[in-house]
Order: C-alpha cells, then sequence, then structure tokens
C-alpha cells in the first residue's frame, strides 16, 4: 500500500541513482484519497522494513501530465539523468540488448558527505513505454531490486509506479536508511515530473 510521506530523513539518491530487473511490478493499491493526491499532483511513499536481504522495501507513486512514451523517453535517457537524480555524477551505458531490449548501466554519485563516491551498476529490462525491471550487477549497493511501471491515464498524463527492495552497503543502520529513502524519493519523483515537462533536452 503506498501511503504519503510522514517522516523525514535524507539519502534515498543511490536508490533512484540505479533508476530502472527482476522482480514483476506489483499490483499497487491506491485508496480514493491517495488517488485524489496524487491528482493533485503529490508524489506518494511507503517505505517498510524488510524481511529478507534488503533494508527495505520502497514503493512509490506519482502522475505526470505527459504521454507515457514522453515519461519513457526522459527515464531512459542516461545523459539527461543527471538533471533530476540528486547526487548523480554521471551515467554510463556499458552494455545493450538487441533492439533495446535491456542495457547495463553504470552510475557514480556523491550521496552523503561522509562516504566516497558510490557506484551501481545494474541491469534493466524494457518494455517499452510500460515498464522497466531492474536489479543489482555489481557496486555499492549490496541488494538492489524491483520495477517501474507507466500507466497511461485519460488525457495524456502517466501514472508511474515504483517498487523496489534495496540495501545499502555503508555504515547505516537500516531505521536511517530507510527515514531517509521516506524524505527523498517523493522529491526525486517531483524532479523527475519537472524534468519531464521542460520538453526537448
Amino acid at each position: 500500500m503506498v501511503t504519503g510521506p510522514q517522516r523525514h530523513g535524507r539519502l534515498a539518491v543511490l536508490v533512484l541513482a540505479a533508476v530502472t530487473v527482476a522482480a514483476p511490478a506489483a499490483a499497487l493499491s491506491l485508496s480514493a484519497e491517495q488517488l485524489a493526491r496524487l491528482k493533485a499532483g503529490d508524489a506518494l511513499v511507503s517505505v517498510e522494513e524488510d524481511s529478507g536481504e534488503a533494508d527495505g522495501h520502497i514503493e512509490a507513486a506519482i502522475e505526470i501530465a505527459a504521454s507515457p512514451h514522453r515519461v519513457w523517453q526522459v527515464m531512459t535517457d542516461c545523459a539527461r539523468a543527471t538533471r533530476f537524480v540528486t547526487g548523480l555524477k554521471s551515467c554510463r551505458v556499458l552494455q545493450r540488448g538487441p533492439a533495446d531490449s535491456w542495457d547495463i548501466r553504470e552510475h557514480r554519485s556523491k550521496w552523503l558527505s561522509i562516504l566516497p563516491e558510490t557506484v551501481s551498476v545494474f541491469r534493466s529490462d524494457y518494455v517499452t513505454d510500460k515498464e522497466i525491471r531492474f536489479e543489482r550487477v555489481s557496486g555499492s549497493l549490496r541488494f538492489l531490486k524491483g520495477s517501474w511501471r507507466l500507466e497511461p491515464l485519460n488525457g495524456a498524463r502517466t501514472r508511474l509506479l515504483y517498487s523496489v527492495r534495496v540495501g545499502i552497503s555503508a555504515p547505516v543502520p537500516g531505521f536511517m536508511i530507510r527515514s531517509a529513502i521516506e524524505a527523498d524519493v517523493p522529491k526525486l519523483l517531483q524532479a523527475l515530473r519537472t524534468e519531464t515537462l521542460r520538453g526537448e533536452p
């Protein structure tokens, strides 16, 4: 269940810096109140403790007044990622599958002042304009597995749904990671929306 942000922190950069394979997108259950908040422009996020390898399970949603194709173009454009992913220093595509059906990317980020630059290498599998499924290959994250889903709405709007389990290899307690993620993910989703609505690069 996606809920609105009710606690505060400062850390989700590396999580969303891995923007964009393996877990199928679960159908999020949104209440009438939450749907109204999305329509009004809010970004919703829920961060729960994870019982497995990860530090937390994140579910989030936002609506963007643009078609899924337009949102997709921005999300998958490595050159634009630094514009909306806070702390992201660089994005490189290391390997690409036939017909752009998948790729492996490297993100370098500086997301916490007391830690050195972090590196995340992950594989993304694509269903064009509909879904991105992603999973850790190597790097600073201990665990990463999740998905993005783009749902078309009436009037050339898109509901973007994010679900991920993440584990961070850093000397930071799990509850601090979850709190920081809950504070930062809405900001990152809003930055993605702003970048989408900017128009062409």
